[in-house]
């Protein structure tokens, strides 16, 4: 009996068990995105690049990611079989491609069969599809690395799995152009589709192959000698280097690492999944119930783990990951395997990891994740949590094909908002004749059985969150200062400020022998009013400033209108604002350090000591509520036992930190009362726009973003980042006539108190308005309070 007999059978055994299973499950319907992609496979959100990487920084390459154009992060990777009528660069090698798609429209996209004929980044269908690469002359190695030793291999041939560098790098492929038992194969490209330009491995270039491409010497034995079937970004390598690293998944069911300047070295071994031994180009257009790929994830906090389909297995493997300075290594490894698996090839996250710097991708899990696993066997996809148990179960009906059965599914991928599901499936629909492989756009589903709202409506479930008084159960506590965000930005409207105009935050630490101690795991770096305890509950974890606290700094709530303007403002507008100014006036930038180390400007809190919007709502979201998030992924609590409102993991998966950041960046600023007068005149004549610039990057929020010494009446002692006691971000005076305190801890119930409270840089603006007629006074403060 032939490989490929036994491979069938057993595939069909595994298909007719979960297929049983399958009937009478509830359905989820979707739309038809594309058509016409020969051997469809994998696919992939493109998603945002982050700042500190290459194609969001450098300018050649962001211009890719333009609207209409190939990396626009709203398209679609998609991997087929075909060519698309480009010219072969290797004739023995199976032809193969990464397609862009753009998923929006009304009607389906239909890809003609040979628009790339021209070779190159083709486009057809008015943009709506590119051609991103191909194993065609135009993306060989050897254009950009004719030393290395794979220089005439392309950037794909029969393409089977895409995980994006979102954080710091770039798009990753695998493949199987040698069959299931020759040399594997993994690239890694620029933005114009060919292998990686000025790689740092020479040997490799960007493309690594078979045992050629291994580390020297290797630390762990094992290259890419088999079919490379799936990838996953494992962030940047333990020993220093800020090098990407990605797991491959090879059809004899071994793992490898790829460092991207070292090469490859082993992980896990053979048989770490059931090997897949009879994968051809033909099986993307099968109807059979055969295993045809496998997929991987990867769980970045609190534990490293990949998460890898093992369709004949019929289980997914969990591998829990450590390293040893230099490289990972499999610490753990169990299997979550449950009736309602039947042949699962490809995982995705449930909620993709795209807020953090150091992680960001299609295939990373944010924290606490759910996974979504795509059965091949009876068509239907199952959402487990992360410890094996099984929240859902839905099969996947098409308007005008109805449910589709066993055979029919190729890979899953999940929208960066983690509102739609994308899956490709095999072969035609009867509503398309005559074109082969399609992709499927279908609602998200969690246990409730209702769909995801769509992304529409994310502001809306953050608006609805924003008020909602959290408990216990939802990771409320075990300490926290408030229930809901609304108790202190509520006024005038959601958003603003406290109803007293104060909502305090407590923040504290310790000051011995001239070091300042931020008191982490015992009770700071913020102090929290209640327990709790209070809520009827029993909790040893005090509330209030911690004992070994001998300093305290108070903060009242700041507005949250425009906040997702400041978002926008680009990082070298900020710097430009830190040259010297007239009197002494000199900003300078609160450099944050990421997740990831890379260094940011910071731009929120009273001093700057947050970067990105998303960060600010996740660790508020942990700071005033407790609820930890993959923003903010540890609670800072004094006594370890554990309370009700301590969940013992994330206690939130990344959908309230998006629904939250949604809601407060759709938040418009106060538009101002009275028209400009002689107030704004002397406001600028006194010396108050050398740090309150009207304007910053065509936004009017009265701010550089730049720390300023502020004095001895305005220093608390606090350092935070880069920031002294001393060093507060200039304040944003858009809104102000919202307010009705004023200074970092609301001492100054009117405007001309805290003009007074200013020194330092500030002090000469201090003084001439000081110096001003009592009229002229109360028109610079009638011109602030129209803001």
């Amino acid at each position: 009996m032939s490989r490929r007999t036994i491979f069938t059978a057993l595939g069909a055994a595994l298909a007719l068990a979960g297929g049983v299973l399958a009937q009478g499950m509830p359905s989820i319907t979707g739309k038809v995105v594309a058509v016409g992609i020969p051997g469809v496979g994998a696919l992939s959100p493109i998603g945002f690049f982050h700042p500190g990487g290459p194609i969001h920084d450098k300018p050649e390459f962001k211009a890719f990611t333009e609207a209409g154009k190939i990396l626009e992060a709203e398209r679609l990777f998609v991997a087929s079989s075909s060519n698309f009528g480009a010219p072969k660069a290797v004739a023995n090698l199976p032809e193969g491609s990464i397609l862009s798609i753009d998923p929006r429209g009304d009607a389906p996209v239909v890809v003609p069969q040979d628009f790339a004929k021209a070779d190159g980044q083709a486009v057809a269908a008015g943009g709506r599809v590119q051609l991103y690469t191909a194993q065609s002359p135009a993306f060989v190695n050897g254009l950009n690395n004719p030393q290395a030793v794979t220089a005439a291999l392309p950037a794909v041939s029969y393409p089977l799995g895409i995980s994006i560098n979102n954080a710091f790098g770039r798009p990753w492929f695998t493949g199987a152009p040698y069959g299931a038992k020759g040399p594997g194969f993994e690239s890694v490209t620029d933005p114009n589709g060919r292998p990686l330009a000025g790689a740092p491995n020479k040997v490799a270039g960007g493309v690594f192959s078979g045992s050629q491409t291994n580390r020297t010497p290797q630390i762990f034995l094992g290259g890419l000698d088999a079919a490379t079937l799936g990838t996953a970004f494992l962030g940047k390598s333990p020993d220093q280097s800020g090098r990407a690293v990605f797991a491959a998944l090879m059809a004899d069911g071994r793992i490898a690492q790829v460092h991207v300047e070292k090469g490859v070295d082993g992980l896990a071994p053979a048989g770490t999944i059931r090997p897949l031994t009879a994968l051809t180009p033909k099986d993307g257009d099968s109807t059979e119930q055969i295993p045809t790929r496998a997929g991987m994830v990867f769980n970045w906090v609190p534990d490293r783990i990949i998460y890898v389909a093992d369709p004949l297995g019929n289980a997914v493997v969990a591998l829990t990951l450590a390293d040893d300075g230099k490289v990972f290594y499999v610490a753990r490894q169990r299997r979550i395997q449950v009736p309602e698996f039947s042949l699962p090839i490809d995982l995705a996250p449930a909620v993709p990891e795209v807020a953090n710097p150091g992680f960001a991708s299609n295939t990373t899990l944010a924290g606490n994740s759910d996974l979504y696993v795509l059965n091949r066997g009876n068509g239907t996809i199952v959402r487990v949590r992360q410890n094996g148990t099984v929240v859902a179960v839905r099969r996947v009906e098409v308007a005008g094909a109805g449910v589709l059965g066993g055979g029919r599914l190729a890979g899953i991928a999940v929208s960066s908002d983690a509102q739609k599901i994308y899956v490709s499936v095999s072969g035609e629909l009867p509503q398309y004749p005559g074109l082969r492989g399609a992709v499927i756009e279908l609602p998200a589903f969690g246990a409730s059985g209702a769909a995801s709202a769509p992304a529409s409506d994310l502001v809306a479930k953050g608006a609805a969150l924003f008020k909602h008084a959290f408990t216990p159960d939802e990771g409320l506590g075990p300490l926290f200062n408030a229930r809901s965000c609304a108790e202190c930005h509520a006024s005038p409207t959601a958003g603003g400020v406290a109803p007293d105009g104060l909502g305090l935050a407590t923040f504290v630490g310790r000051l011995s022998g001239g070091k300042f101690d931020p008191l982490i795991g015992g009770g700071g770096p913020v102090a929290r009013a209640h327990s709790v305890s209070e809520l009827g509950l029993s909790c040893p974890q005090s509330p209030g400033i911690p004992a070994g606290a001998n300093l305290s700094s108070i903060r009242i709530t700041p507005p949250l209108y425009g906040l997702g303007l400041i978002d926008r403002i680009p990082e070298a507008v900020i710097l430009a604002g830190a040259a010297p100014k007239e009197g002494g006036v000199q900003g300078r930038p609160n450099w944050v350090s990421g997740p990831d180390g890379v260094k940011r400007v910071g731009r929120y809190g009273w001093k700057a000591d947050v970067a990105s919007l998303e960060q600010f709502v996740g660790l508020a979201l942990r700071n005033e509520h407790g609820i930890t998030n993959p923003v903010a992924p540890e609670d800072f609590l004094t006594v370890k036992e554990r309370c009700p409102g301590d969940l013992g993991r994330l206690e939130d998966d990344g959908q309230t930190v998006a629904a939250l950041t949604a809601f407060v960046r759709s938040l418009e600023p106060l538009r101002p009362k009275a028209s400009p007068g002689e107030g704004e005149r002397l406001f600028a004549s006194t010396g108050c726009t050398a740090c309150h610039t009207p304007s910053l990057g065509g936004v009017p929020l009265y701010s550089d973003l730049l720390l300023h010494d502020m004095g001895p009446l305005l220093d608390d002692g606090l350092p935070q980042g880069e920031a002294r006691g001393k060093d507060w971000r200039t304040a944003p005076l858009w809104g102000l006539a919202s307010r009705q305190r004023f200074l970092h801890d609301g001492r100054a119930s009117n405007l001309e108190s805290a003009i007074a409270a200013h020194g330092g840089e500030a002090e000469k603006a201090r003084t001439n308005f000081l110096s001003l007629t009592p009229t002229q006074q109360q028109a610079l403060v009638d011109f602030l309070k129209s803001l």
